[in-house]
């Protein structure tokens, strides 16, 4: 096959997978780009095409078009073998495991028995659980016994090693809630180790939260279709996350009858927080919200979700939490904007808010944080107004 047919085929691949116009012709050029530099990636095998895509992302200057580059070699990857690039955990490529059933159905009883968490949080957790037992033990019957510090350690340094920073950070808040469950359960000296060691995935090289700032929450904005049914769904997405601080869960989970129109009041239930909240619906998503569920929202589902997948995403009754986070990773690869993801823009909308004077606990309210000191680590304080509140004492006050 000549570069142009198999560059034909590639257009025509990303097209089917519901990328605009705009994305395609980012991940095309970057596809020719980089076969006329690799003419051994149109015939190499599987894993010879994985490390020449490896090695090729890896010389890329760190640029914030890296990112489209790394996702469109990827593409052409999952193009040429007909699978993801990365595989994420499926538990139905594992023979049911009913004892590993059974662990994670007790230990997510457990969970939602303590009241502290939201159902969907206790899913998470023992979702990452079950993960983490059928990686390591599969088939074997398990026993409680099994977990210990060294399968932990391996898990994080072998098994999700081509993992984000996040996510191993995610897995070690898991396994510790997983491990003080064992050790409450009789299974102290194999699981308590792993409730004492300092067990935490690595720590981002900046300290300080990450916050999009004005210019790329507006490329953001710039960057969607406004005339496309997928355009419109996607902006009221984003402003809800931009302006109103959700989550993607929450936005996954919004229902029709959460939107009071007449008063412009947004519900948010059963979110990440324990208790529900009501925001105030600004103007700008307001008018975004109404245009997409009037003018592109899909008729005769059945479903009162109020966003629905679109194109070539999988069909549900909604959205899921990681098709709204790619919905908004694709509008930051189209805008240029590098590593912005959805929590990006929620801890904008805190920071913003103590920048304007604010107060904690409002801004608390309005996030869905059972605790401040959740609150203060969003915060990326203005450092303008940390020079005034360090200014010198007025001599005439002083005297």
């Amino acid at each position: 096959m000549q570069v142009d047919e198999r560059l034909d085929a590639f257009r025509t691949f990303i097209e089917a997978n519901g990328n605009s116009p705009n994305v395609c012709a980012m991940y095309f050029k970057r596809v020719r780009t980089f076969l006329g530099k690799h003419s051994e990636a149109m015939t190499a095998d599987e894993q010879v095409l994985r490390e020449i895509v490896d090695e090729y992302i890896e010389s890329l200057p760190v640029t914030s078009g890296i990112g489209v580059t790394a996702t469109a070699v990827r593409y052409y990857w999952t193009m040429r073998f007909g699978k993801p690039y990365f595989r994420r955990f499926d538990p139905r490529s594992y023979p049911v495991n009913q004892s590993i059933e059974r662990e994670c159905l007790e230990f997510e009883v457990q969970l939602m028995s303590s009241g502290r968490l939201s159902p969907v949080t206790v899913r998470q957790r023992a979702t990452k659980v079950k993960q983490y037992l059928y990686t390591m033990f599969g088939s074997a019957e398990f026993e409680r016994g099994m977990v210990n510090l060294a399968s932990a350690m391996v898990y994080i340094s072998e098994k999700i090693a081509h993992t984000s920073a996040s996510t191993k950070r995610g897995f070690c808040t898991e396994i510790r809630a997983y491990a003080s469950f064992l050790c409450a359960n009789g299974h102290e000296d194999t699981a308590g180790p792993i409730t004492k060691v300092a067990l935490k995935g690595p720590e981002p090289m900046d300290s300080l939260p990450k916050c999009i700032n004005e210019e790329d929450f507006e490329a953001l904005t710039t960057s969607v279709d406004p005339e496309s049914a997928r355009g419109k769904r996607d902006l009221a997405m984003l402003l809800l996350m931009g302006n109103l601080g959700l989550r993607r869960s929450d936005v996954a989970l919004l229902a029709l009858d959460d939107v009071d129109w007449a008063n412009g009041i947004l519900r948010i239930r059963h979110s990440k927080s324990v208790s529900d909240r009501s925001i105030p619906l600004d103007s700008e998503t307001g008018s975004s919200l109404e245009d997409y569920v009037v003018n592109a929202r899909p008729m005769g589902t059945g479903s009162r979700s109020l966003f629905l997948p679109d194109g070539l995403e999988a069909k549900g009754p909604r959205m899921t939490f990681e098709q709204v986070g790619g919905a908004i990773g694709l509008l930051s690869e189209k805008a240029g904007v590098r590593d912005s993801g959805t929590h990006p823009l929620r801890r904008a909308v805190a920071t913003n808010m103590v920048n304007n004077g604010v107060p904690i606990k409002p801004i608390a309210d309005i996030l869905g944080h059972e605790t401040l000191a959740t609150t203060m680590g969003y915060l990326r304080v203005n450092v303008e107004s940390l020079r005034k509140a360090a200014a010198p004492w007025p001599k005439e006050v002083a005297i």
